[in-house]
């Protein structure tokens, strides 16, 4: 009977050792490099509605010799680096559109201002900016915001004053008011 079991416990040593060898795992690894080529990247956008055209109605003598105000528009910048602001008008004199041949020239940089009134850019105002209205003049843009910080929401907010004075003909005056943000 002792044989019988000296067999029986060989037996299942042997089914343990078998057993262990199965349990260990075999791997392998491979490894590669993943590289991030970034460019300069910037973007410039009106939000909250803003964009599209700002219509600026004048039915008083009053209105035409003072001026009105525009609605807020808030512009958001998105710049992997610092950036600045600067403002531009496409033409140099308002484009008319109306019947009257005498009285149509309206100057640009006289009867446009703009004004910064918020800026949540981490930038500064620029000294011509901190005085209140400036002229929007053609081919010689205004930097009213520099040292901004870089970021995906940086926004700061403008409003603009139209004053066509009391002698600008019957009509509607277009221009294209162009803010440029240029990383630094």
């Amino acid at each position: 009977m002792s044989i019988v079991i000296k067999a029986i416990l060989v037996f299942a040593a042997g089914m343990l050792l078998a057993v262990g060898a199965n349990a260990q795992q075999a791997n392998s690894s491979a490894t590669q490099t993943a590289n991030l080529n970034l460019a300069d990247a910037i973007e410039l956008s009106f939000i909250n509605g803003g964009g599209g055209t700002v219509n600026l109605g004048f039915n008083t003598a009053s209105e035409l010799i003072n001026g009105k105000e525009s609605m807020m528009q808030d512009i958001r910048v998105r710049s992997n680096r610092k950036f600045k602001v600067a403002v531009s008008s496409s033409t140099a004199n308002f484009t008319y559109s109306g019947t009257s041949i005498v009285n149509n020239i309206i100057p640009v940089s006289t009867g446009l201002k703009v004004m910064v009134t918020a800026n949540n850019t981490g930038g500064y105002m620029t000294l011509s900016a901190l005085l209140g209205w400036l002229g929007v003049n053609f081919g010689n843009s205004t930097t009213i915001l520099t040292a901004c910080d870089p970021g995906g929401n940086q926004t700061f907010t403008v409003k603009y004053k139209a004053t066509p004075g009391i002698l600008a003909a019957p009509g509607t005056y277009t221009t294209e008011v162009i803010f440029t943000a240029t990383q630094m």
